[in-house]
């Protein structure tokens, strides 16, 4: 939020005007990746503010990656993952692979609640 607010009075953009440069970027970046079939990677960069330009403020970088693969090592990643892991998933009807489910949700840090449902 430091940097929304030093640019946000610096370049005489508000706050409310650097996220919705946000909003229409990522929008943008998630259509190109759909379209694509592959996965997104995106991490904050310097603001390069540029009026008459469209869009007029650019701040963040991004990456097309493989569905699945892992971000380039470096700054602060976010990847959002669009397309279907297939890993979840059985390809029968309604059975769940249990030990990616697992898996999936250590990840996230419900490791703890899923051994304490195993002994209570």
């Amino acid at each position: 939020m430091d940097q929304i607010s030093k640019i946000a009075n610096a370049g005489a953009l508000s706050a409310r005007d650097i996220l919705d440069a946000f909003d229409v970027w990522l929008s943008e970046r998630v259509g190109e990746a759909r379209a694509a079939g592959t996965d997104l990677a995106f991490h904050d960069s310097e603001f390069d503010i540029s009026p008459g330009r469209e869009p007029p403020l650019v701040g963040w970088r991004h990456m097309l990656l493989a569905p699945g693969a892992s971000p380039p090592p470096g700054p602060d990643w976010t990847v959002y993952r669009l397309q279907d892991q297939g890993s979840a998933t059985n390809s029968a009807k309604g059975s769940v692979d249990q030990d990616g489910l697992r898996l999936a949700l250590e990840a996230l840090g419900y490791g703890a609640y899923l051994s304490s449902a195993q002994t209570g």
